[in-house]
């Protein structure tokens, strides 16, 4: 007695569209599994994209979305000719089905995509803000020091420079401009302060 005898049974009991179905679903959930496994063990993403105008992992026709298609289209199928449809309304059922399956998928993805965030902090988006003098700031521009200003959603530590005299820590300041690639220009809270 075989370990896969009870299967082939069940398999060898089947109509040939039934095993037309089952065939298709199985495959659609094997290309799934790999996807998974390749995902988990190469690092991965482990789909292919169709559609050249979509570069986010969101295309409308990707291995992802075939594959949804697939368990859709078969066992979809399978349900409604089990269920005594005739084999184009079982089909017809489970192309609906898979339709709907890719279409989930694909919102889902497209929805998981919108709350990614490569997480950089823009220094143009500190201009205008106030912050506080963490680290001395020497007069004009002779050296950088460092504030604490809060922008893009957090609170940052940020190099910066002055055109006025020196900085003490705990000094109020308001972010001015960008100063080079990686610093902010920031002066002294007055009352007759104003932006350029």
């Amino acid at each position: 007695m075989t370990l896969f005898a009870p299967l082939d049974d069940w398999w060898n009991g089947l109509a040939f569209s039934l095993q037309i179905f089952w065939a298709i679903g199985v495959c659609g959930l094997l290309l799934i599994f790999l996807q998974s496994l390749l995902s988990l063990v190469a690092g991965h993403h482990g789909d292919l994209q169709l559609d050249a105008h979509e570069t986010h992992g969101t295309g409308y026709l990707s291995l992802k979305t075939a594959s949804a298609l697939l368990i859709g289209l078969g066992f979809g199928g399978a349900i409604f000719t089990q269920n005594g449809f005739p084999i184009l309304v079982g089909a017809s059922g489970g192309l609906i089905l898979g339709i709907l399956i890719a279409m989930l998928y694909l919102a889902l993805m497209n929805a998981l995509h919108r709350l990614r965030s490569d997480g950089t902090a823009l220094l143009w988006e500190a201009i205008g803000q106030r912050g506080r003098v963490y680290m001395r700031i020497p007069a004009n521009e002779t050296a950088s020091g460092e504030i604490q200003v809060g922008f893009a959603g957090r609170f940052m530590n940020v190099k910066a420079f002055t055109r006025g005299p020196e900085l003490t820590p705990g000094t109020d300041v308001l972010v001015i401009s960008v100063h080079g690639a990686d610093a902010l220009e920031v002066a002294k809270v007055s009352e007759n302060l104003t932006l350029p």
